[in-house]
């Protein structure tokens, strides 16, 4: 997936409010999730535990080959940002993703 497409579903994912942005609160928020984003810099135990509770609940899990630094641009944060738990995207954006 090409970065301009990444981009318009995670403002889209944004705009509510329903997305836990970082790790531990992706962690935390996976239960209720559509789909999880990690990047390549995630912490490795971390990002473990986060894929290992995405798998219990049926969440895919979707590896960016965008840094942290990337993905907290993309989603308007002026820090790093390793993972995303998503809530509001439609199917067809879950489905885009996880091509």
């Amino acid at each position: 997936m090409d970065n301009a497409q990444l981009s318009k579903v995670l403002k889209e994912a944004m705009k509510g409010g329903k997305s836990a942005v970082g790790a531990k609160e992706s962690l935390a928020a996976v239960k209720g999730s559509k789909a999880v984003l990690c990047t390549r810099s995630i912490p490795a135990a971390l990002g473990s535990r986060l894929r290992e509770e995405a798998k219990k609940h049926g969440v895919p899990v979707v590896e960016l080959t965008q840094s942290s630094v990337e993905l907290g641009r993309m989603v308007g944060r002026p820090y790093k940002v390793s993972a995303i738990a998503v809530r509001n995207v439609s199917d067809s954006d879950v489905k885009l993703l996880t091509r």
